[in-house]
């Protein structure tokens, strides 16, 4: 049994194929890799290199794509020469595409230029806010490359990525060093963090909101749900009053009593109030207004209409 269960585990290593980028899974018979070695791997224009990301690990083949590809082996020094000498071909024609992107004054940021099939085909990454129309601007390169022309466009987001660059906190932009996958950021978040709703200071270099605000949320959001809300009346040592500040970190309350008196409190020593003075003396009153009757008693019947005038006409008429 156990013989079979080691059968169907496979070793699988994490591979990518641009810094930052994201992670592919490939299955592979070396177990001896390790993290930062160059490979070639099956893909679909044929092989690729790539580097070792995640180091081989034991997977249940049951857990894994029937079309997974194979790490084919480790790169050689003729391979990795040759993958230089595409890079600097990479770099000379994404210099050729900024060049007609400015004689053409196309509204468009060019940010890399990738090789693929075998240097048949070229891959163009461009930011633009809206839509542009690229035409002439593809004819003009393919008559003076002589290769197959695929235009990408990028968001503000993974432009950064791209450009990298140095974000407020005098840090390399997280996008561009080890963010492989973009999430939903929001302002809520930055509201759970007891942050100033300023976007001068909530922004990153893409004008969005930045991905470091959800780091630390999931965190805030659970303290927050055992601290009480500003604006609640409460109970405190020190008398009655209400929450008016937290420390979220150190989870203290800021509270100011009826005497205008304002005490920092740890909230396991506020007690919240279930309803105001006024609310609770308003309640007594309206329960006191109640009349309570007894058990069993007969309900009101409706009163029935007088038959006064009737009896008159009667007599009338009798007489």
């Amino acid at each position: 049994m156990e013989d079979k269960a080691k059968e169907k585990n496979k070793l699988v290593a994490g591979v990518q194929y641009r810094h930052a980028g994201k992670i592919y899974t490939f299955l592979t018979e070396d177990g001896t890799l390790k993290r930062g070695e160059r490979v070639v791997v099956e893909s679909e224009q044929g092989t690729s290199l790539g580097v070792v990301i995640m180091e081989p690990q034991a997977v249940s083949g049951d857990e894994l794509p029937e079309d997974i590809k194979k790490v084919l082996r480790r790169a050689s020094e003729e391979e990795i020469k040759r993958l230089v000498d595409q890079n600097e071909r990479e770099f000379e024609i994404f210099e050729l595409f900024c060049e007609k992107v400015k004689e053409q004054n196309l509204p468009m940021k060019p940010l890399a230029a990738e090789l693929r099939e075998g240097e048949k085909k070229i891959v163009l990454t461009f930011f633009a806010e809206e839509r542009v129309d690229f035409r002439n601007l593809v004819k003009d390169l393919a008559t003076s490359l002589h290769l197959r022309i695929e235009m990408h466009q990028i968001g503000a987001r993974d432009e950064v990525k791209y450009r990298g660059g140095v974000g407020p906190c005098g840090l390399l932009t997280c996008c561009s060093q080890h963010l492989r996958q973009f999430q939903s950021i929001s302002i809520q978040m930055a509201k759970n963090q007891g942050l100033t709703p300023n976007p001068a200071k909530l922004t990153g270099l893409c004008n969005k909101l930045k991905c470091c605000l959800a780091y630390e949320n999931p965190l805030y959001a659970e303290i927050r749900q055992r601290l009480p809300r500003i604006g609640m009346s409460v109970k405190v040592p020190q008398g009655n009053g209400k929450v008016t500040g937290l420390d979220i970190l150190k989870e203290n309350c800021v509270v100011r009593l009826d005497d205008g008196v304002e005490v920092r409190v740890h909230f396991r020593d506020v007690t919240p109030q279930s309803a105001k003075p006024e609310e609770q003396s308003k309640e007594e009153a309206a329960g006191h207004a109640e009349i309570k009757k007894p058990e069993g008693a007969p309900k009101p019947r409706a009163e029935e209409p007088r038959r006064g005038g009737g009896e008159k006409r009667g007599r009338r008429r009798r007489r």
